[in-house]
């Protein structure tokens, strides 16, 4: 799954706003100009680096971001939002749409264009797996001394044994199928299958038609059904006898599901039950709201209470929000964000001290000089002084 801009794992590269900083006020030091361009390419041969931040923001189209600290190893995010590209990152853009417009906010010192070793493309999600048409599903019971004499065909044919066990033989190698063994031939097999007279077997059989081929590794072999095929086996069996409108088509995409389980066979992790994909989700999406939220109220005065007030969110909740994902408390990290933005307008020598601690929303001067010096190990009037030397 992609991750926006927005996503707390971006903030090493940059930060997100609600709306374009009044960029005199906020890098005072730098004159930009905005650009504005329409782009169809899914690939990158060469990225951009520049020593004062860019700002972008995505007009139409949705927009992929290469960025990287080094010009080797990048990572990649969706642009949402407007986004500030801290100063020396190596970044460059891929229009997922089929065309996309960025507006961007430049230095006078233009970017400088750095080739790339290896080009980066984006992959689209496209289906691998093509199933034209399933021919037929038959579920069977067969008795004792049971004879297929067999057959070849130009299709695909899955064998699932539901209760018992049956002998089938694909081009003279016998295999044993016993309950909850599933099997693929492939087009062109000669199969035949037989029950001993001690045996009885009931099975169900699909055969389906493929406009690509499947890997050699999925036929011929015997797969003994974990609980996640056999759920999607039974949602199948379910589609393909109510044949109300797009049940069919269900019936082929459980089809589908199948045939990725078995080739994930040998690899599929455990999932742990209480790890919901959907709550993961949920708590990195409300996580990366705060942070935004944070990032464009720095020059406000704000509690942890006033967070769990506008985001609907306990305390505690809060608190292993941070935790989990960012290792710190919300609070520490609203301090250490106005801190190092203290530390950047320090730098600027534009404004006083105290109009510093009062822009940042700190209770007090003192208040602000004990909570720089502790986190940087020297006062903001002595740091400022050590710039000038």
């Amino acid at each position: 799954m992609l991750k926006r801009t927005t996503h707390y794992e971006f903030s090493p590269y940059g930060a997100v706003y609600y709306e374009l900083p009044e960029l005199k006020t906020h890098i005072p030091t730098t004159t930009y100009h905005k650009v504005s361009s329409k782009f169809k390419n899914k690939s990158v041969s060469q990225v951009y680096h520049c020593s004062a931040p860019v700002f972008v923001d995505c007009k139409s189209g949705i927009i992929l971001m290469e960025i990287s600290k080094d010009g080797k190893e990048f990572e990649r995010f969706v642009i949402h939002r407007i986004v500030e590209i801290k100063a020396g990152m190596y970044f460059g853009f891929i229009s997922i749409s089929n065309e996309s417009t960025l507006e961007a906010y430049i230095p006078e010192e233009s970017p400088v264009v750095c080739p790339l070793n290896n080009e980066i493309t984006y992959q689209p999600i496209e289906t691998k797996l093509h199933i034209e048409e399933i021919l037929a599903t038959y579920y069977q019971v067969r008795k004792g001394s049971y004879v297929f004499p067999g057959e070849a065909h130009e299709y695909y044919e899955l064998i699932y044994i539901d209760h018992g066990s049956i002998e089938t033989n694909i081009e003279d190698t016998e295999y044993p199928l016993s309950k909850y063994d599933l099997m693929i031939y492939a087009p062109g097999q000669f199969h035949s299958h037989h029950t001993r007279e001690d045996q009885n077997c009931a099975y169900l059989t699909v055969v389906f038609r493929m406009n690509d081929a499947l890997p050699e590794t999925l036929t011929n072999r015997v797969f003994h059904s974990r609980k996640d095929i056999y759920q999607v086996l039974c949602r199948f069996m379910k589609a393909v006898q109510d044949d109300s409108y797009l049940n069919q088509e269900l019936a082929i995409l459980y089809l589908k599901e199948i045939i990725i389980l078995l080739h994930q066979f040998d690899h599929k992790e455990s999932v742990d039950a209480g790890a919901s994909p959907m709550q993961i989700h949920y708590e990195h999406t409300l996580l990366n709201e705060i942070l935004v939220f944070i990032n464009n109220n720095l020059y406000s005065s704000f509690t942890v209470e006033d967070i769990c007030t506008k985001f609907s969110v306990s305390r505690s909740s809060l608190q292993n929000l941070f935790r989990n994902n960012l290792h710190i408390s919300p609070k520490q990290y609203i301090s250490n964000r106005k801190l190092s933005q203290a530390k950047q307008l320090i730098q600027q020598h534009t404004y006083t001290i105290s109009e510093i601690s009062d822009m940042l929303g700190f209770t007090s001067i003192h208040y602000f000089s004990r909570k720089f010096k502790t986190a940087y190990g020297l006062s903001p009037t002595d740091y400022s002084k050590s710039i000038n030397q």
